[in-house]
């Protein structure tokens, strides 16, 4: 009899909350049609909520930023989960199961779901835990304390630290002392900085400072793919210039990473329109901090690896870096030649990067030579082998070097030059 009446109690509470109280800033969260049937496989006809968003995506929903990934937190163990989904054959993926995380997969949309726990032991990258049933115990081993705020499928927020205050007031708060949250995992040094260039209204306090000092060398234990995913996602900082115009910040970033020698080029980024703001991705930004004509940026994508793509814009730069500095190159017919030659996106790679690192460059309205690049309609060479073939040329290595004489010939002369006129150079040449 009590059970039925706290389920009568619980389903009246929930159709009330959902009716007249559900918080609009997870609205987004609570829209997600993915998440609502996730929610209904792993609670079944529970009495209490067994899963609830948590950490980047309620903060992030909270603030009205973009979710690019969603946190889920459960009381259940892994087993349970994977039983309660395999049901309704949902792709279920044991991305760190003995951690007691896994990844969902529904309608292309990816959930990390991880079962309540509590660290045990660390060293500093990576943590023994064990599981409970605490939410609270789950909160209180997460790293700040605007990441340790929960929700519900109907917005119901449970935020045992405070954290959603903490995010109105601009504070970032470890969670705990901070000196024993570093060495549990040593990549939050970084992601302090992060969350404090993004959310902070205050100034840094010289205790954490210290303690960041202290223990700085313990970067060095992180592998270097923790280190520059989590360096990617602070390039995308819409303030990332204020990471280097406070001397504190400065200095520890610059001794995790020394090559950032052109970090004052961030702030002209940071005078950029929206607009333009928006062509940069964070390997295009990451350039404006690094390059110069030299091949330095060689070690760090080595060490970082890189992808051979992004290493090859790198090069692009650094090529053409000292072509950059001549207002010429910006000429609209020399600009047509190189959108032929490099590429689009290529050319626009150099805009982007010359528009934050030549400030001397006077009277190249960049904007509209970036839209020219983008829409500009590239030719098509007029001429190919099977016509060197009807002048008498034969197949091979003969045919390739004259059709890239005539092509260079036909760039140089703006691209102006008709078939025939190509093919009278092939008849002159071939008398002479």
């Amino acid at each position: 009899m009590l059970k039925k009446i706290k389920n009568i109690i619980f389903q009246t509470d929930r159709f009330l909350y959902k009716k007249f109280g559900s918080d609009k800033s997870t609205k987004i969260l609570e829209n997600i049609k993915e998440a609502q049937m996730l929610f209904s496989y792993i609670n079944l006809n529970d009495q209490e909520n067994k899963i609830k968003f948590v950490g980047g995506c309620v903060r992030k929903a909270i603030c009205g930023e973009t979710i690019d990934d969603i946190d889920l937190a459960t009381s259940l163990k892994p087993e349970e989960i994977k039983l309660r989904l395999s049901k309704k054959n949902i792709r279920i993926i044991d991305t760190g199961i003995s951690h007691g995380t896994i990844t969902v997969i529904l309608n292309n949309k990816k959930f990390e779901i991880t079962t309540l726990r509590q660290d045990v032991s660390t060293d500093g990258r990576h943590a023994n835990v064990e599981f409970t049933s605490s939410w609270e115990a789950d909160a209180s081993r997460r790293d700040f304390t605007i990441n340790s705020i929960y929700s519900d499928i109907e917005g119901r927020i449970y935020d045992p630290l405070n954290g959603i205050s903490d995010l109105q007031n601009g504070n970032v708060v470890f969670i705990g002392l901070p000196e024993e949250r570093m060495q549990e995992d040593y990549l939050r040094i970084l992601r302090y900085f992060r969350f404090f260039t993004q959310y902070s209204k205050k100034n840094y306090e010289e205790s954490i400072i210290r303690a960041i000092k202290k223990n700085i060398n313990g970067i060095n234990k992180i592998s270097n793919e923790r280190i520059f995913d989590e360096l990617k996602k602070i390039l995308k900082l819409e303030n990332l210039y204020n990471l280097f115009s406070e001397e504190s910040s400065k200095e520890i970033i610059l001794n995790i990473f020394p090559q950032f020698k052109y970090y004052e080029r961030l702030k002209q980024f940071s005078k950029l329109n929206h607009k333009l703001k928006n062509k940069y991705d964070n390997y295009l930004i990451l350039a404006l901090i690094i390059l110069d004509q030299s091949d330095n940026y060689d070690y760090f994508c080595h060490k970082y690896k890189i992808s051979k793509k992004i290493k090859s814009r790198f090069k692009n730069i650094s090529d053409n870096y000292e072509k950059l500095k001549d207002n010429k190159f910006y000429y609209y017919e020399n600009i047509k030649k190189l959108v032929y030659l490099l590429g689009k996106e290529y050319v626009i790679d150099l805009l982007l990067f010359s528009l934050c690192a030549n400030l001397k460059i006077q009277n190249v309205d960049f904007e509209n030579l970036i839209n020219y690049v983008e829409n500009y309609k590239i030719p098509n060479f007029p001429l190919s082998g099977d016509d060197l073939k009807e002048h008498g040329y034969k197949t091979g290595e003969l045919i390739g070097k004259k059709l890239k004489s005539l092509e260079e010939e036909w760039v140089k002369n703006n691209f102006i030059m008709k078939k025939k006129e190509l093919e009278k150079l092939i008849i002159k040449n071939n008398k002479n």
